[in-house]
């Protein structure tokens, strides 16, 4: 059986976007600027070191595809590369009323899911890189996200 447990929140603000890229022989995308960033859990507190970015395909089928990488470091001085690229975001009318307005959703108004990966050096966050993450997320205002990141046991 497989079993999560809770480990962190990320938490992002992003600004733009730049596109979409409509037309494009590649794809059609979104970009975005992640402004600032922080994970937070009993074993971490980090928060962003320069700003990231969210290259988001939209599919033909509604989806949304994120691909994002930020730069954070831990508050005892850590740097942390946080990645994903396996993600969906499947709208839903309440999720775009609230992207659109601003407003917070709860995280059953959409169905936000990541897979984020993590790059560390070897030493107290190592154990970042030999676990699996998967994370739940929900808008928490105008232009701010949060995912709730449980590791897989």
């Amino acid at each position: 059986m497989i079993t999560l447990e809770y480990e962190m929140t990320y938490t992002e603000t992003i600004d733009g976007p730049l596109g979409p890229t409509t037309g494009s022989p590649v794809g059609e995308r979104l970009c975005w600027q992640v402004t600032t960033a922080t994970l937070r859990g009993p074993r971490i507190t980090a928060t962003s070191s320069m700003p990231g970015t969210d290259w988001i395909r939209l599919g033909a089928d509604g989806i949304r595809r994120p691909d994002l990488r930020a730069q954070l470091i831990t508050d005892d001085g850590e740097p942390i590369l946080f990645r994903y690229d396996v993600a969906l975001i499947r709208s839903s009318e309440r999720f775009l009323d609230a992207l659109a307005s601003g407003e917070a959703t709860d995280f059953d108004s959409q169905y936000m899911r990541i897979a984020p990966q993590f790059e560390v050096a070897a030493g107290r966050y190592a154990w970042l890189a030999a676990n699996l993450f998967l994370g739940r997320g929900r808008l928490t205002g105008p232009r701010a996200i949060a995912y709730e990141l449980y590791r897989v046991l």
